[in-house]
């Protein structure tokens, strides 16, 4: 290993660059060589991740189907005929609910359902009174996201 440092220490210190045109490109093509194939390493190690995460979730996959299909097997209760109107069900104090809000919620939900073909029930309305923000921090919310 010694005689191999010895022997090119001549072509690294001389002392013109022209002289040292050997020790450079050496280096050159060194270092190429070196980030290709680490770049290659890279890349098949990606591949590879890849195919081990299609196969995972090619078991999960599975695994879900399976049971999908023995619920299936399962009887299924009886399904009632949907109501001709979706009622709405209120639990909280009538002080507390505005009706033209229900109205507006309940209307909003019908056109859905209109557009769905399936009929939706309210089942309870409740104000959110609880702030998880102060005033000063809503308004940081809004001025860091609000578009350009």
């Amino acid at each position: 290993m010694y005689e191999l440092l010895r022997n090119m220490g001549p072509l690294i210190t001389e002392k013109s660059p022209a002289d040292n045109l050997s020790g450079m490109w050496a280096t050159v093509i060194t270092g190429l060589v070196v980030v290709f194939v680490i770049l290659c390493l890279l890349i098949g190690f990606l591949y590879l991740l890849g195919l081990a995460t299609k196969g995972i979730d090619k078991v999960v996959k599975a695994r879900d189907d399976k049971k999908k299909t023995k619920s299936a097997a399962a009887p299924a209760p009886a399904v009632t005929a949907p109501a001709a109107a979706a009622p709405v069900v209120m639990e909280a104090d009538e002080d507390e609910n505005d009706e033209e809000i229900i109205a507006v919620i309940a209307a909003a939900i019908a056109a859905y359902s209109a557009e769905d073909g399936k009929q939706y029930v309210i089942k309870k309305i409740k104000h959110k009174t609880d702030k998880t923000r102060s005033d000063w921090g809503s308004a940081g919310v809004f001025e860091n996201t609000r578009p350009f």
